[in-house]
């Protein structure tokens, strides 16, 4: 890390506190409007909310495997501040590395290296602030419209809005397979692996009627995908 870097993460840790004490603030009245709104128009039961926050807790822990690789290589190139108030808004350490990156190549500098001066490495957190803001208009642009659509739902049977979130999921899913699924041998592999191993406990699941198990699925998944992918690496080389 660059006396640059430590300087600037000096400064940035202060307005890092507050931008990540903004997000736990709005994270919580957003919680707090989603559980009324349901209150309000009985999307959801109990018990499927319960569920849900089981499953999303279990399968968040996975993914943030890989999250915390790339915050630690984040950490030796634009500081503990930086990276903890960019990967605490945005959540997206990749995304957020990627984009400092560009910025820097633009200057004709190395990220975290020789040249890396004050002034590159302000330019470079301008990047990645400009680069989250389609994610906040985004957020302005559908969510009251997706708000009124709900209520619609809630009233009619028949309501593609309980597909939705489905179908952005499998989207997500797809797309990050595709990309992935060509990087080499085992990642094809990882990524069948957990398919085959995600169909076979939602079978056994739905016919055993093993309802608590199915919080579980994701995580098993990415087990034997995480197992899959180690030992063709190791076999291919």
């Amino acid at each position: 890390m660059t006396q640059a870097v430590k300087d600037v993460n000096s400064i940035v840790l202060v307005f890092a506190i507050l931008l990540i004490g903004y997000v736990i603030v709005q994270a919580t009245f957003f919680l707090r409007h989603a559980l009324k709104f349901n209150e309000k128009y009985k999307l959801f039961s109990k018990e499927e909310i319960k569920d849900a926050v089981q499953a999303s807790a279990i399968s968040s822990i996975g993914p943030s495997f890989s999250i915390v690789v790339i915050v630690l290589a984040m950490i030796s190139l634009i500081g503990p501040a930086v990276t903890w108030m960019r990967s605490g808004v945005l959540g997206s350490a990749d995304y957020e590395l990627w984009i400092a990156d560009i910025v820097s190549t633009q200057l004709g500098v190395t990220l975290g290296g020789e040249g890396f001066t004050e002034a590159a490495f302000t330019v470079a957190i301008f990047g990645m602030v400009l680069a989250s803001a389609p994610f906040m208009v985004n957020c302005l642009i559908t969510l009251k419209p997706l708000d009124k659509a709900m209520m619609k739902a809630a009233k009619k049977k028949n309501s593609f809005i309980p597909l939705l979130g489905m179908t952005a999921e499998l989207g997500m899913m797809g797309y990050w397979a595709l990309e992935n699924g060509t990087k080499g041998a085992s990642s094809t592999a990882a990524i069948a692996a957990s398919l085959l191993t995600a169909m076979a406990v939602v079978t056994w699941c739905q016919k055993g009627g093993h309802t608590k198990l199915s919080n579980w699925i994701l995580a098993i998944a990415l087990i034997a995908g995480m197992i899959v992918a180690t030992i063709v690496q190791s076999i291919v080389g």
